[in-house]
């Protein structure tokens, strides 16, 4: 069946009042019927406008991007020809504030994907290729420039530091064992500063500015 264009206003409501069923119930297995509900549309429209459920939850997904700064920063970062430690430190930590947005349906997201075929679409969409892989193209960069310890491979070092900043790290630490996000935080940006960099040249800047 051919897509007919519809009104942004209609894919907003449609997209919004998917994240909103995610979050008020916990899980994902709902249909597009309780979509179209919810958003006020007919279920016909929701599959025009996206047309499988895998294309509604990756819009879903890409549509969230958008409504606070962080992934525009990130991108501001990621897409430079050359990186600083201070800059990858500050990328990390930038993802991290947006991952306590992120985590109520992220996590949701991470289990349903181990079954649903349409749902580890999405997820890869944003966790593997924009996540993972932005991490790989900034420590390729601070490679080519030097910053990382010796004997550390750019690609090997982001699948680690992906891992660690997860939403299942997330909850298996602040959900499971109480850290505050500030704690996890932290120690996130501590381990990359003492394991993946070359040692204290994230602190260089802050000890020119006490001298």
């Amino acid at each position: 069946m051919k897509r007919k264009p519809i009104s942004e206003a209609t894919r907003m409501a449609i997209l919004s009042a998917t994240w909103k069923l995610i979050v008020e119930k916990g899980r994902l297995d709902f249909g597009q019927a309780d979509i179209a509900k919810a958003a006020g549309v007919s279920r016909q429209t929701v599959y025009l406008a996206f047309g499988d459920r895998a294309g509604l939850l990756l819009a879903m997904a890409r549509n969230r991007d958008t409504q606070t700064d962080h992934v525009m920063r990130l991108g501001k970062i990621r897409e430079a020809e050359s990186a600083t430690p201070v800059e990858f430190v500050e990328y990390v930590g930038i993802w991290l504030d947006y991952l306590k947005q992120l985590y109520p349906v992220a996590i949701l997201l991470d289990a349903a994907s181990l079954t649903d075929r349409d749902v580890a679409s999405a997820y890869d969409d944003r966790m593997k290729g924009a996540l993972l892989g932005g991490l790989k193209r900034v420590l390729r960069l601070l490679a080519k420039g030097g910053h990382l310890a010796a004997g550390v491979k750019p690609d090997t070092a982001a699948e680690i530091i992906w891992s660690l900043v997860h939403p299942t790290a997330w909850r298996q630490l602040v959900v499971e064992l109480g850290w505050s996000p500030e704690e996890f935080r932290r120690s996130r940006l501590e381990i990359i500063g003492a394991t993946v960099l070359v040692k204290d040249e994230t602190g260089k800047k802050d000890r020119r500015r006490r001298r």
